[in-house]
């Protein structure tokens, strides 16, 4: 009986080797046994946003056995870390083939680079994990709008972390985009606000002319993603429909007054759009608003004040509403909004400790001129102040304003000069004689989404300038920054050149 048992059990062994000898004849090599010898794959990458990006694999096995690409698949894809959920946004496809040769269209960061081979018989799998590191050329930086004979170039001043400087890129559109923009150049605007169309937050840069204002979401820092500011107004729009005044108060919050001169909200958030007219009262027409608008800057609801031109009066705009609202007075005997009876020279919400607004105000009949200081509460103003202010330095003759964020002082210009006026001491001084140099713009730059980095905090505190010479205005333009003192003399801390006629000028932050 044992040997029975002893060659039955024989007879089955033998039989199982047989069968497994045959399943694999001609199948494949032991190779993958032995250890695959990867090359020509770094552990660490650092590769440029919308740049292309190649890695050119070598495979060997341990053993000297050939590697044959056609036994194989091959897969290059990435996985976002930081990312919790697992979708386009946590894994990206890169390649199926061995070389990787793509462009990469990843938002700067750091992510994990797979490698994977797989054996089409066997099921055979190989895996590599290297460390990729996103950065964008541009990332963040001002962006210069010039008027080259009437025509848009727009340039960027990218800040280098790692250099700590300014690297200058000229045409940016034309070398990181195809974006075409006819008309004569108007307006360039950074806000962070979120998409209409996909409610997620974006970086987004409004680049405009008299003919046309382009949308660019540059969340992943590129230029490749725009559209017509056409197609996010809910209204009928002309064929040449363009934003004259952009604003945004903070996050998703923003005001525009269209090429139509209608005001429009976006408060995405909220489902509130823009399209509807919102320079009306309840009720009413649509009315003729100055392009001062003073958008509350920093807060979390919507609110703007705008003045009727025609009715010389002082309108409100409060959260979601379609209307304007008519604000009172907390001393309606020095101020009353409805009946000023003046037209509007500036208005601004200045960015002072305080936060309060300024409007600087003519009587057409008598030529007096007052500047206006009050703080609101909901739709009541209360006055600081509402000052004559001599006319000794044609205050009303400026060509750009501006309210200095540390003084408080109202800066203008008038030809080549800079002027402050101290509204507290009641004090003119000539800040600047620029000499045969035309002044194009003069700002302080508003933070929209990073308040708090020192680095952004000490330009914002500091007076921009930019001029040129006319005899010269392709080439001559220069955005210059001065730290402003209370009736002292302007210092030049920084100067850039290379540009033309400046138009305008925002903050990549």
């Amino acid at each position: 009986m044992k040997k029975n048992l002893k060659a039955i059990l024989v007879m089955f062994l033998f039989t199982f080797s047989l069968l497994s000898c045959n399943k694999d004849l001609g199948n494949y090599t032991y190779s993958e046994l032995s250890e695959i010898q990867l090359t020509g794959v770094d552990s660490i990458y650092q590769a440029f946003n919308q740049k292309e990006f190649v890695i050119k694999p070598v495979i060997k096995f341990s053993d000297g056995a050939p590697f044959h690409v056609a036994d194989y698949t091959f897969e290059w894809f990435t996985i976002n870390p930081s990312s919790a959920v697992l979708n386009a946004d946590k894994k990206k496809f890169l390649g199926n083939q061995l070389d990787l040769d793509t462009t990469i269209t990843l938002p700067p960061g750091e992510y994990d680079l797979y490698f994977r081979i797989q054996n089409k018989k066997t099921n055979y799998r190989y895996q590599n994990i290297s460390k990729l590191n996103v950065t964008s050329e541009l990332s963040n930086g001002w962006l210069v709008l010039n008027d080259i004979d009437g025509k848009v170039r727009l340039d960027m001043l990218n800040y280098n972390v790692s250099q700590q400087k300014y690297i200058p890129y000229t045409d940016i559109l034309s070398t990181f985009s195809d974006a075409k923009l006819e008309g004569k150049p108007k307006l360039v605007y950074y806000l962070y606000n979120r998409d209409p169309f996909t409610s997620k937050y974006s970086n987004r840069i409004y680049v405009g002319t008299d003919q046309t204002t382009l949308s660019f979401n540059n969340e992943i820092q590129t230029w490749t993603n725009y559209r017509n500011l056409r197609f996010e107004v809910n209204h009928p729009t002309s064929a040449t429909y363009h934003a004259e005044v952009i604003r945004s108060q903070y996050s998703a919050l923003a005001y525009i007054l269209d090429s139509d001169g209608v005001l429009m909200g976006e408060n995405i958030t909220q489902n509130f759009l823009y399209g509807p007219t919102l320079n009306r009262v309840s009720g009413g027409s649509r009315l003729n608003i100055s392009k001062y608008i003073a958008e509350f800057y920093g807060a979390g609801t919507a609110y703007a004040v705008v003045f009727d031109q025609n009715n010389k009066r002082f309108l409100v705009h409060s959260g979601t509403n379609y209307s304007l609202l008519q604000p009172s007075s907390s001393q309606p005997e020095i101020f009353t909004p409805d009946q000023v009876g003046m037209d509007l020279l500036y208005m601004e919400r200045a960015l002072t400790a305080t936060n309060q607004f300024y409007a600087l105000l003519k009587n057409s009949s008598t030529s007096q001129i007052k500047l206006l200081r009050f703080v609101h509460s909901s739709s009541t103003f209360t006055p600081l102040a509402f000052d004559v202010v001599s006319n000794t330095h044609q205050i009303d003759q400026a060509t750009s304003y501006v309210v200095d964020p540390v003084y408080g002082s109202l800066i203008y210009t008038v030809g080549s000069y800079v002027y402050q006026y101290d509204p507290f001491g009641k004090k003119y001084t000539m800040l600047l004689d620029l000499g045969n140099r035309k002044i194009s713009v003069l700002k302080y730059q508003k933070l929209l989404k990073n308040k708090t980095d020192p680095r952004y905090v000490d330009f914002s505190k500091k007076l921009m300038i930019c001029s040129y010479d006319p005899s010269q205005p392709n080439t001559s333009g220069k955005m210059e920054f001065y730290e402003i003192s209370l009736g002292g003399a302007a210092k030049l801390t920084e100067s850039y050149t290379g540009f033309g006629k400046i138009a305008d000028v925002s903050y990549r932050e």
